[in-house]
């Protein structure tokens, strides 16, 4: 009965302080994903040049409202190439060859930072950003996160730019730690009990 209990609730923790390459295809510690949770990637260029600085914001925005003096979101981000210096180094963290909130960092949600472009211009880069507007409860539940993802071109790219597909879906290595950790779960659950 405890197992069934268990396997039909919701995760209990989120991960306030950041998260690796577990959400490289969305916020899955947190509630559901939404399309009326706004992700966006303000400053971007039509296309870059080389060595050039620009500043972006990175941004959520969602009718989840967050408790007074609680978390209010997270995100994950990813660029294939470049220079990315966040302004406020308290707030993020680079982890699993990606970029998330710091537990400083969740109390936020935007974060600035300079993207400087690679020194080919012939090529393009790949943005993903996956963020969380939660509502500070603590848990998964009333959070919301959403997904976007950019091919910007260099000046000098002669190519079409294909639109990444940034997908909600968990990979194979994350269902492998999902089911993973379910089977640690009825272990423990297992000789607790016995």
């Amino acid at each position: 009965m405890i197992v069934v209990v268990t396997l039909g609730s919701q995760p209990i923790q989120s991960f306030p302080t950041g998260i690796g390459s577990l959400a490289d295809n969305g916020c899955t510690c947190h509630g559901g994903y939404s399309n009326s949770t706004q992700t966006s990637i303000h400053g971007m260029p039509v296309s870059f040049e080389s060595n050039v600085s620009y500043n972006l914001t990175l941004s959520v925005e969602a009718e989840t409202a967050p408790t007074a003096d609680s978390a209010k979101g997270g995100f994950r981000f990813r660029v294939s190439d470049g220079a990315v210096d966040f302004h406020n180094l308290s707030r993020v963290q680079f982890l699993d060859e990606g970029w998330t909130h710091t537990e400083a960092g969740n109390q936020y949600r935007s974060w600035n930072l300079s993207w400087t472009a690679p020194s080919d211009n012939s090529t393009s880069v790949d943005f993903v950003l996956h963020a969380n507007a939660v509502n500070g409860n603590g848990n998964s539940g009333g959070d919301m996160w959403n997904s976007i993802g950019y091919t910007l071109p260099g000046s000098q790219y002669d190519g079409s730019v294909v639109p990444l597909d940034v997908s909600e879906e968990l990979d194979s290595r994350q269902y492998g730690i999902l089911y993973g950790g379910l089977l640690a779960l009825l272990v423990f659950l297992y000789f607790a009990i016995k």
